[in-house]
Protein backbone atom coordinates (compact mmCIF):
# COMPACT_ATOMS: atom_id res chain seq x y z
CA UNK A 1 0.00 0.00 0.00
CA UNK A 2 2.89 2.22 0.83
CA UNK A 3 4.08 2.17 -2.84
CA UNK A 4 0.65 2.47 -4.31
CA UNK A 5 0.49 5.48 -2.01
CA UNK A 6 4.34 7.28 -3.44
CA UNK A 7 3.56 6.38 -6.88
CA UNK A 8 4.45 10.17 -7.55
CA UNK A 9 7.23 10.20 -5.38
CA UNK A 10 8.77 7.09 -7.47
CA UNK A 11 8.02 8.81 -10.62
CA UNK A 12 9.05 12.19 -9.46
CA UNK A 13 12.57 10.23 -8.54
CA UNK A 14 12.36 8.74 -12.48
CA UNK A 15 11.88 12.02 -13.93
CA UNK A 16 15.04 13.76 -11.98
CA UNK A 17 17.01 11.28 -12.98
CA UNK A 18 17.04 8.46 -11.45
CA UNK A 19 17.19 5.04 -12.69
CA UNK A 20 14.90 2.13 -12.63
CA UNK A 21 17.21 -0.12 -10.95
CA UNK A 22 18.23 2.99 -8.29
CA UNK A 23 14.70 3.70 -7.66
CA UNK A 24 14.10 -0.30 -6.95
CA UNK A 25 16.93 -0.84 -5.07
CA UNK A 26 16.12 2.53 -2.77
CA UNK A 27 12.76 0.49 -2.50
CA UNK A 28 14.46 -2.59 -1.20
CA UNK A 29 16.60 -1.77 1.41
CA UNK A 30 13.72 0.16 2.78
CA UNK A 31 11.98 -2.70 2.38
CA UNK A 32 14.60 -4.86 4.35
CA UNK A 33 15.00 -1.89 6.80
CA UNK A 34 11.31 -1.93 7.66
CA UNK A 35 10.93 -6.02 7.87
CA UNK A 36 14.43 -6.30 10.03
CA UNK A 37 12.72 -3.44 12.52
CA UNK A 38 9.45 -5.30 12.90
CA UNK A 39 11.10 -8.89 13.62
CA UNK A 40 13.15 -7.62 15.51
CA UNK A 41 10.74 -5.78 17.45
CA UNK A 42 8.42 -8.75 17.74
CA UNK A 43 10.70 -10.57 18.84
CA UNK A 44 11.51 -8.45 21.61
CA UNK A 45 7.84 -8.48 22.71
CA UNK A 46 7.21 -12.00 22.19
CA UNK A 47 9.97 -12.52 24.26
CA UNK A 48 9.12 -9.97 27.13
CA UNK A 49 5.83 -11.87 27.19
CA UNK A 50 6.51 -15.36 26.83
CA UNK A 51 9.67 -15.25 29.46
CA UNK A 52 7.40 -14.73 32.52
CA UNK A 53 4.82 -17.08 31.40
CA UNK A 54 7.06 -20.11 30.61
CA UNK A 55 9.60 -19.48 33.85
CA UNK A 56 6.22 -19.04 36.15
CA UNK A 57 4.22 -21.86 34.39
CA UNK A 58 7.45 -24.72 33.72
CA UNK A 59 10.11 -22.91 35.45
CA UNK A 60 12.56 -22.64 32.52
CA UNK A 61 13.28 -19.98 30.02
CA UNK A 62 11.06 -20.31 26.92
CA UNK A 63 13.12 -22.78 24.41
CA UNK A 64 12.48 -21.21 20.76
CA UNK A 65 14.49 -23.56 18.26
CA UNK A 66 17.03 -21.82 16.08
CA UNK A 67 15.94 -23.23 12.79
CA UNK A 68 12.26 -22.05 13.76
CA UNK A 69 12.91 -18.50 14.78
CA UNK A 70 15.24 -18.51 11.44
CA UNK A 71 12.18 -19.46 8.83
CA UNK A 72 10.03 -17.72 10.69
CA UNK A 73 11.94 -14.39 9.99
CA UNK A 74 12.96 -15.21 6.90
CA UNK A 75 9.26 -15.52 5.60
CA UNK A 76 8.51 -11.99 7.28
CA UNK A 77 11.58 -10.32 5.45
CA UNK A 78 10.00 -12.51 1.95
CA UNK A 79 6.61 -11.01 2.07
CA UNK A 80 7.88 -7.70 3.43
CA UNK A 81 9.88 -7.71 0.05
CA UNK A 82 7.19 -9.45 -2.38
CA UNK A 83 4.46 -6.64 -0.86
CA UNK A 84 6.92 -4.51 -1.41
CA UNK A 85 8.93 -4.55 -4.80
CA UNK A 86 5.77 -6.30 -6.89
CA UNK A 87 3.82 -3.07 -6.90
CA UNK A 88 7.06 -0.93 -7.45
CA UNK A 89 8.19 -2.88 -10.66
CA UNK A 90 4.38 -2.60 -11.63
CA UNK A 91 4.22 1.16 -10.76
CA UNK A 92 7.64 1.97 -12.53
CA UNK A 93 6.77 -0.16 -15.67
CA UNK A 94 3.94 2.41 -16.57
CA UNK A 95 5.15 5.25 -18.57
CA UNK A 96 4.86 8.63 -16.97
CA UNK A 97 1.98 11.78 -17.75
CA UNK A 98 4.11 13.04 -20.02
CA UNK A 99 5.58 10.21 -21.63
CA UNK A 100 1.82 9.04 -22.52
CA UNK A 101 0.62 12.38 -23.81
CA UNK A 102 3.35 12.11 -26.19
CA UNK A 103 5.83 15.10 -24.82
CA UNK A 104 8.64 12.96 -24.33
Amino acid sequence: MTVLDRRRELRMLRLVGSTRRQVLRMLRWEALLIGGAGVTLGSAIALATLYPLTKAVTGAPPHVPPVLYASFAAAALALGLTATLLPAHWTLRRRTGGARAGLS
